[in-house]
């Protein structure tokens, strides 16, 4: 299917908004958003009236995309576990070493990891960042059902053919896959490390909330409930835990902070009589930035199977750790402060360890004092400076006292990853500003593939 088909379908689906179909699909939205708990800090997360459509041809192409990325990332941390000089230029923190003897040296079942990305005026996505212990999959879920059930989908599902790709569901089927892969039966007991932040509880909430109704236990506990590690099983009273996860940032810092090496969580974790989900060290090392340095820098390509080196120079964007020295740059060498501090318009300049958008900036939206002031910043701690991914801005329908208004959105399209080893499922923001995260005022939207 052409892009030019695309536009048609997107355009007819427009038509359909309008009269009866208009007003019945915003009440099943508006209705289902606060059912389902589509809230993100208070505000919905329900903003616009049509999903983000793409064809099968950019969705093979995304799935393709995102397994052979994530084996990549998955070579670059296993050669973080292996070399402290490589450890070094990733910019890992001495507090993150301190976690190695926890996990580092395990083949850990890894659930789940979302690469965040855009799709650029070529067409092609453009992979930014990676989330190894990623939000979305259930409020993608909710939003996904929410949609099916309006009229306006019904009409549009008589003239095109459309897939919802899952964004829950694997999850519960990898959780017990991995349970099984490490020699236990039946099903996980999983524990929430918590309490979570305020912004994070309503998340916290369904996520909890889904698993139970998957059939999967959970609790919710802190490093103040009563653990116990015996007979090689780790217990918070007499609730056996086989995975211990977090939502918040919140309870990942209660989990570094209130446990030591002694603590039953950590000697359960040691020892494999309990995991982390995605693996303890492993989400410390993937959650920085520095690794797409590794993915985008020809010096470490002979990190890489030879297969996925086209792959990483299709789908990676330049990327550098900030610091004084030379790199290549198009096929030339370049004094790396000098070319970022002259090239602001094509660069965007991150802290290697925040998230929500934090310390993002932006070079085309940013004057010359102002980068030259960040780009100071950027030498005192780890940073990256990456090449612009140019995305256009697409009009989206939104309901408005009875009518539709336009605005020009944003996008980025970020699939989840199973395993390492499958895609399935996506988190489709949308923002009016150019950073495009729901901490910065984004909200999502569901993604549906449109076949005629």
């Amino acid at each position: 299917m052409s892009r030019h088909a695309l536009a048609d379908a997107v355009s007819f689906y427009d038509g359909l908004l309008q009269g009866e179909i208009l007003q019945r699909t915003h009440e099943t939205l508006l209705r289902q958003s606060e059912e389902r708990k589509l809230i993100y800090k208070g505000r919905p997360l329900y903003r616009v009236l049509r999903p983000h459509f793409i064809t099968p041809e950019q969705h093979a192409d995304v799935q393709r995309a995102a397994v052979a990325v994530s084996r990549a990332l998955e070579t670059v941390y296993r050669r973080a576990c292996e070399d402290e000089p490589f450890r070094r230029e990733l910019g890992i923190q001495e507090w993150e070493e301190l976690l190695m003897p926890v996990d580092a040296g395990m083949r850990l079942p890894k659930v789940t990891g979302r690469l965040d990305g855009f799709i650029g005026q070529e067409g092609a996505i453009r992979f930014i960042e990676y989330n190894p212990d990623p939000g979305g999959p259930i409020h993608m879920h909710n939003l996904g059902e929410a949609f099916a059930a309006t009229p306006v989908l019904e009409a549009f599902s008589r003239r095109y053919d459309i897939s919802m790709p899952r964004s829950a569901f694997p999850l519960i089927e990898t959780l017990k896959a991995q349970h099984a892969s490490i020699g236990r039966n039946g099903v996980p007991q999983l524990a929430f490390f918590g309490p979570p932040s305020p912004d994070d509880s309503e998340e916290e909430d369904l996520f909890r909330d889904y698993i139970q109704a998957q059939g999967l236990p959970i609790r919710i506990v802190t490093s103040e409930d009563a653990w116990t590690y015996r007979d090689g099983r780790l217990y918070v009273e007499d609730f056996r835990v086989d995975v211990v996860t977090f939502i918040s940032s919140a309870g990942f810092a209660g989990l570094i902070v209130g446990c030591d090496r002694e603590h039953p969580v950590m000697r359960a974790l040691s020892e494999g009589a309990a995991y982390f989900m995605n693996g303890l060290f492993r989400s410390c090392v993937m959650r920085s930035k520095m690794l797409f340095a590794a993915l985008s820098d020809l010096a470490h390509s002979e990190l890489f199977e030879p297969e996925l080196r086209p792959v990483l120079v299709r789908h990676i964007p330049w990327t550098r750790a900030v610091r004084e020295g030379k790199t290549w740059h198009d096929g030339r060498q370049v004094d790396l402060l000098p070319f970022i501090a002259e090239h602001r318009e094509r660069l965007v300049l991150k802290p290697a360890s925040e998230f929500g958008g934090v310390g993002v900036t932006l070079g085309w939206k940013t004057d010359a004092e102002a980068w030259a002031t960040t780009l100071k910043t950027a030498l005192e701690s780890p940073w990256i400076v990456q090449e612009r991914v140019h995305t256009p801005m697409e009009r989206y329908p939104i309901y408005d006292g009875g009518q539709i208004r336009y605005d020009e959105l944003y996008s980025d399209l970020n699939p989840f990853v199973w395993n390492d080893e499958r895609q399935e499922g996506f988190f489709a923001r949308l923002s009016k500003g150019a950073i495009v995260n729901l901490a910065q005022g984004g909200c999502i939207t569901p993604l549906v593939v449109v076949r005629p």
